[in-house]
């Protein structure tokens, strides 16, 4: 007799694609980021190069053709791209609930093991990809398999303390605009205000004023991907003030104006060598 085993999945990570970037673009900043990033350099130059340099250690990495490296959020960095410096960079959350990330906690610049080139060329396959939805499976398949080997071998965030909260994060992450309040997050978890905020910081890993403005960036990259949205309509629909509050929130998140989030991939590109 044949005995079948079943195997219990509770939860279900997601994978969360913040951005598809191809830069060409030269800067020296200091960097905190909210997301991942995957990073492949496709060009550079050797007598002057491109380099992270970490806060927390002072260590420098140069940055050289062919390489890849992943970055995860919440690392501390001084970015330094030259003229000769192009990248291509997937930037992404794997959250196992709303906020709540596998690799909170990690610090670092990791080098991606890539001696075949095999995940170089899946990576410029996803940027060479026309269908947007092929693009989407085709990034998510390719950065799990680069950032498998960096998984923690301990999670940050208790998941069986975080569990019965589940629903009202997710409810939270999807509703949230900038009036959102710390009480409203409060209210809807059933914890009374006088202790919520040590006890989510417990919880989530972070406070709660920063989760709830994570979960706004978010809702407001996932209505940038509408094509028919204005960038006008989704700052009064998040109940900004205006566009410009809107365009200098999503800049101190990651960077990058709204209009530049929703461009993507502009087709296929050329020239690699």
């Amino acid at each position: 007799m044949k005995y079948m085993n079943w195997v219990d999945i509770s939860m279900q990570p997601s994978f969360r694609l913040v951005a598809l970037l191809e830069e060409t673009i030269e800067y020296n900043r200091l960097w905190t980021l909210t997301f991942h990033t995957l990073t492949l350099c496709v060009s550079e130059n050797p007598n002057d190069p491109s380099w992270i340099e970490l806060q927390e250690t002072g260590e420098r990495i140069a940055m050289r053709k062919g390489q890849i490296a992943f970055m995860p959020a919440g690392t501390p960095a001084r970015i330094r791209f030259t003229e000769a410096n192009r990248h291509l960079s997937i930037q992404f959350r794997y959250e196992l609930f709303s906020g709540v990330d596998v690799f909170d906690g990690l610090r670092g610049y990791f080098l991606v093991n890539d001696a075949d080139k095999s995940l170089a060329a899946r990576i410029k396959a996803v940027f060479a990809e026309q269908d947007p939805t092929r693009r989407f499976a085709a990034a998510e398949s390719v950065t799990l398999a680069a950032i498998l080997p960096f998984w923690p071998k301990r999670l940050a965030t208790d998941l069986m303390r975080l569990a019965p909260y589940e629903d009202a994060l997710r409810i939270m992450a999807d509703t949230v605009d900038n009036r959102t309040s710390v009480c409203d997050l409060a209210r809807r978890m059933g914890l009374s205000e006088a202790h919520f905020a040590s006890a989510f910081r417990s919880l989530v890993g972070m406070s709660p004023k920063q989760w709830l403005e994570q979960a706004l960036f978010f809702r407001a990259r996932r209505m940038l991907s509408d094509p028919h949205r204005t960038i006008r309509d989704i700052a009064f629909t998040l109940e900004f003030s205006d566009e410009f509050n809107f365009t200098r929130f999503v800049k101190r998140r990651c960077g990058h104006s709204p209009s530049k989030l929703r461009v993507g991939p502009k087709g296929p590109v050329t020239n690699w060598k």
